[in-house]
């Protein structure tokens, strides 16, 4: 008995870790293309549409197919890598070329991306922005005559024989109306406007002149110091560690975009892509950010094709 609760045990057990071994997929088109997706040669979806969800993918490395519902649309095939136990979105777009490509849109926690995305929530109430402070104002002087002017129009009910009278001045020009009853009496009440001319200079702080900003240190033409060795070696097993050409990409670039590299650095960086055109874009962004120009001939080993080599040489001499 105690061995049937142990083989029933390590077989849960087993499933549990099966389980745990798999990864998810959400594949949408931004542009709202139908399509079919196959993974390792299983159709995930029989309909075509514009956003698939795969789940249980126990490959690590699965080949990709989309097949769109447009026939003049070529068939788009990638090779993938995906750590079990993860969720990938992958967003399907045209390049500068035209073409249609395969993005890596984002990776998380297996059973968050594959649900749909939240609906936009409704805009709250608008607040009026807040008065700037007095020190950042703009601060205009004007200097000269001001006239100010009051128009007083006056009713006054005369004495009890009924008689009416009513009294009008417009910037100091008066008018008078008495209207009588006819019974002897008359009420006559009079309006004072004051016109007053006078000169208003109106002063303020003006806005402090702004702080020196420092200089940075990465700067067109080059750098001053390339990344240390124990740094850079931090920082190209960080980039390798990414599945994905588009996200090695992403982080290359925000390292080299924040430190400065030497030429040997940026080929070393370059040969972590697995594609031609990664190559390429890395090597066009590091040109501003290497300290010894002089040597960047030598990132062309890392290129697969000598019209990369003329692109990249055309990119530059246009700088």
């Amino acid at each position: 008995m105690e061995r049937h609760y142990a083989f029933l045990f390590a077989a849960f057990a087993l499933g549990i870790g099966l389980h745990a071994q798999t990864s998810d997929v959400v594949v949408f088109s931004d542009e709202g293309d139908k399509f079919t997706l196959v993974i390792d040669g299983d159709v995930k979806n029989e309909v075509p549409a514009a956003r698939v969800v795969a789940k249980g993918i126990r490959n690590e490395t699965p080949l990709l197919i989309i097949n769109f519902q447009d026939k003049q649309i070529p068939t788009l095939k990638q090779n993938s890598w995906m750590e079990p136990g993860q969720e990938y979105t992958l967003r399907i777009t045209t390049n500068k070329k035209g073409a249609k490509v395969l993005r890596m849109q984002g990776q998380a926690p297996l059973g968050t991306a594959s649900a749909e995305p939240a609906s936009k929530p409704a805009p709250g109430q608008f607040t009026e922005d807040a008065a700037a402070p007095a020190s950042t104002r703009e601060v205009i002087a004007t200097d000269g005559p001001t006239t100010k002017s009051t128009t007083t129009i006056t009713t006054t009910e005369g004495v009890p024989d009924g008689n009416v009278n009513m009294s009008i001045g417009v910037n100091g020009v008066g008018l008078n109306v008495a209207v009588t009853d006819g019974m002897g009496g008359t009420s006559t009440t009079t309006t004072t406007t004051t016109t007053t001319t006078y000169t208003s200079t109106t002063t303020g702080t003006a806005a402090p002149a702004p702080a020196p900003v420092e200089e940075d240190p990465v700067v067109a033409g080059g750098c001053r110091q390339a990344m240390s060795a124990t740094d850079f070696e931090d920082a190209r097993k960080s980039i390798d560690s990414k599945g994905f050409d588009e996200t090695k990409l992403t982080l290359a670039k925000q390292i080299a975009g924040s430190n400065c590299l030497s030429t040997s650095q940026v080929k070393s960086i370059m040969e972590l892509f697995g594609f031609e055109d990664s190559k390429l874009d890395f090597a066009k962004f590091a040109y501003d950010h290497v300290m010894d120009r002089n040597n960047y001939y030598k990132v062309n080993d890392a290129f697969g094709f000598s019209s990369s080599v003329d692109e990249l040489n055309s990119y530059i001499q246009s700088r």
